[in-house]
C-alpha cells in the first residue's frame, strides 16, 4: 500500500480507479463535438428536419447554440446503449418503426458517438502522465471504469499517454452492469487482488460516487472538472477536489 494525498486527505491506497470523461478528460469540448456530428449525421441520413434535430438535442440534454449540456444530461452519466435508445426513441416519435429506428441509429448515430475525434478536442484535466507515473512509482495499481465504449476509451487513454498504466478497464460494452452498479469496481479489485476498502474511486458525478459507495471502496473522491458543482457532489463524496491534479503520492 502507498500513502496518497487526495488534496488534504491522505489515504493508504493499493488501487485508484478513475472515471474518464469529466475526470481525466475535459467533458464538453469532446462530447459537444460528438453530439453535434452524431445528430447531424442521423438527421441527414433519414431526411429529417429541424424538429427531429431539436427532439434529439432535447433528449440528450444538449443546447447546440451554447454547445452546453444540462447538468442532468444523460450524456454525462448514461452508458452508450442508453444514448442509442434515446436517439431511436426520437425517430420513433417521428413515425419510424422501432426496428428501423434502431437500424438507422446503429448506422448513422453510433459510429460518430463511438468515434475518436481529433486530438485537439482531447483536453486532459491535469498532467496525467506525471500523475500516473507518480502513482506507479508509489506501487499503486490503476483502473478506469467509464460509461463510454471500450475501443474509444482505450485509444483515448493511449493518446493521453497513460494507457500502459491502466491494468483494468471496464466500459459500457463490457460485460458488467452499468454505473452506479458496483460490479465493475468489484471486478477491478478482484482482477488486481485488491480489497475494495484499499481502493479509491475518482469521478466527476454523483453516479460515480454512488457506484463507489455501493462497492464499498475506502475513499470516494469527486472532482469539479465535470459539470457538477461542490453543492451537488459533496454530500456523496469523502472529499471534493478541483481536479485529479491534486492527487499525489506522499514523498
Amino acid at each position: 500500500m502507498a500513502l496518497i494525498h487526495f488534496g488534504a486527505r491522505p489515504f493508504a491506497a493499493d488501487l485508484v480507479i478513475f472515471d474518464k470523461d469529466g475526470t481525466l478528460v475535459d467533458f464538453e469540448p469532446l462530447w459537444a463535438a460528438k453530439t453535434d456530428a452524431a445528430v447531424a449525421a442521423l438527421v441527414q441520413a433519414v431526411d429529417g428536419d429541424a424538429t427531429l434535430a431539436a427532439e434529439l438535442h432535447r433528449l440528450l440534454g444538449y443546447d447546440p447554440a451554447a454547445r452546453r449540456f444540462d447538468t442532468h444530461s444523460p450524456v454525462l452519466t448514461a452508458p452508450m446503449p442508453t444514448l442509442r435508445t434515446l436517439a431511436a426513441a426520437a425517430l420513433y416519435r417521428q413515425g419510424w418503426g422501432w426496428l428501423d429506428a434502431e437500424l438507422q441509429v446503429a448506422a448513422h448515430f453510433t459510429p460518430t458517438m463511438d468515434g475518436v475525434f481529433d486530438l485537439s478536442l482531447l483536453r486532459a484535466t491535469a498532467n496525467l502522465p506525471a500523475l500516473f507515473d507518480g502513482l506507479r512509482r508509489a506501487g499503486v495499481r490503476m483502473a478506469v471504469i467509464t460509461s463510454d465504449d471500450h475501443a474509444p476509451t482505450a485509444t483515448t487513454l493511449d493518446w493521453l499517454g497513460v494507457g500502459h498504466h491502466v491494468e483494468f478497464l471496464a466500459a459500457a460494452d463490457d460485460p458488467y452492469p452499468h454505473k452506479p452498479a458496483p460490479e465493475a469496481v468489484w471486478a477491478a479489485c478482484a482482477a488486481l487482488g485488491v480489497d475494495p476498502a484499499r481502493a479509491a474511486f475518482v469521478g466527476d458525478s454523483t453516479t460515480d460516487m454512488l457506484m463507489a459507495q455501493r462497492a464499498g471502496v475506502g475513499l470516494r473522491v469527486a472532482v469539479r472538472t465535470g459539470l457538477m458543482d461542490d453543492a451537488t457532489l459533496a454530500p456523496h463524496a469523502d472529499i471534493v477536489l478541483a481536479s485529479v491534479g491534486e492527487i499525489e503520492a506522499a514523498p
